[in-house]
């Protein structure tokens, strides 16, 4: 990445917190939002989720229910930027297209969008766009942002999503594809909702920033678990090996990932297969974030919620080395990841791990 980015603010609201904070603080703590709600009719049994909190009145349909969701995060996240919003630009992930969620039923993305920013009751910059990547989309979106920081009129811009697998469509769709986590299948997915945002900047602010981005890589997987084949990994692992060239970062020097995947078969051998091709440094121990282990699948919010933990972890010293990898993969076969460090001038938290990063010297051959 020609220059990193900054992270100057995070939002989130998830089963286990309506805060980053309290997100961040509840996986942590290896805390978990799951229960039982019935979303299929008789005779079908209660369904595990992840569901967030609130009053019946912000649920009043699937569209509005998704709008408040990603209002309370982006105001938490816009609240730490001192820019007007309109010099904000907005890549909002929203539902993937192929699921026909019932949120976005006869909708556009754009008009979710200007729902969104009239529930703020802001505007925002008028390059601010929709994205339709799956998990792997806030990643990807990092890209997006670099561009749109390029030009003079955006000071910062907002990546995330927001999403609700708990609902029936998404249930059913998932139970048909025998991915749903019930009793006769523990290795499937726990349907869940969530937002989650980061703000990024190239300007240095008075506040500090969490953390700073450097490299971002993506990739295509053609073997997606919308087929009939199970992934290699080889994707990933080309998108973990662009993010590591372009942040001029070689593999030994990475100390933790953050991971969204969600527990079921097909992404757990993902997972194993393109961990054990890419990273072959000996280590002890390398530590791994599993956020779908406390809040369940979010989703679209998955991506930007990865970025949050990791940030977090690396602004509070909890992580086991200044340097890290955020992955994710897309049910369309999109797989992106992002290497994230300390912010430049943030004081140097006492990490398990002092690796110390020469860039010069880090680059892979």
């Amino acid at each position: 990445m020609t220059s990193a980015l900054l992270i100057a603010g995070c939002g989130a609201v998830t089963a286990v917190g309506l805060t980053a904070g309290q997100t961040c603080a509840a996986m942590r703590a290896r805390l978990s939002g799951f229960g039982r709600v019935s979303l299929l009719p008789p005779p079908a049994e209660p369904v595990c989720v992840g569901q967030v909190p609130a009053a019946r009145r912000l649920k009043r349909s699937p569209t509005e229910w998704l709008v408040n969701m990603a209002a309370l995060a982006l105001r938490e996240c816009l609240d730490s930027l001192p820019v007007h919003s309109h010099r904000v630009a907005l890549l909002l992930a929203l539902p993937d297209s192929h699921r026909a969620h019932p949120g976005m039923d006869g909708l556009s993305g754009e008009a979710v969008l200007q729902a969104v920013q009239r529930r703020l009751q802001l505007r925002m910059h008028p390059l601010s766009q929709v994205l339709d990547d799956g998990h792997a989309s806030a990643l990807r979106g990092l890209a997006r942002a670099r561009q749109l920081l390029s030009l003079s009129d955006v000071e910062a811009c907002v990546v995330g999503g927001v999403d609700s697998l708990v609902n029936q469509v998404d249930v059913e769709r998932l139970r048909a594809g025998h991915r749903l986590h019930d009793e006769s299948n523990p290795q499937g997915v726990i349907p869940a909702e969530g937002a989650a945002f980061v703000a990024v900047t190239q300007q240095g602010w008075s506040t500090p920033a969490l953390a700073q981005v450097v490299g971002v890589g993506v990739a295509q997987e053609q073997d997606t678990i919308l087929g009939e084949r199970f992934s290699t990994g080889l994707a990933l692992v080309e998108a973990l090996e662009a993010a590591s060239k372009d942040a001029g970062c070689a593999e030994p020097l990475l100390s933790f990932r953050v991971s969204d995947m969600n527990g079921e078969r097909y992404r757990s051998w993902e997972s194993l297969l393109a961990s054990t091709r890419f990273y072959r440094t000996r280590r002890e121990h390398m530590s791994v974030n599993y956020a779908a282990s406390s809040v369940g699948d979010v989703g679209v919010a998955a991506g930007a919620l990865g970025l949050i933990a990791a940030a977090t972890s690396i602004h509070r010293g909890h992580a086991s080395g200044p340097w890290g990898v955020c992955e994710a993969s897309s049910d369309n076969g999109l797989r992106a990841a992002c290497i994230v460090g300390p912010a430049p001038g943030a004081p140097s938290p006492p990490f398990r791990s002092r690796t110390a990063w020469e860039r010069s010297a880090a680059v892979r051959a």
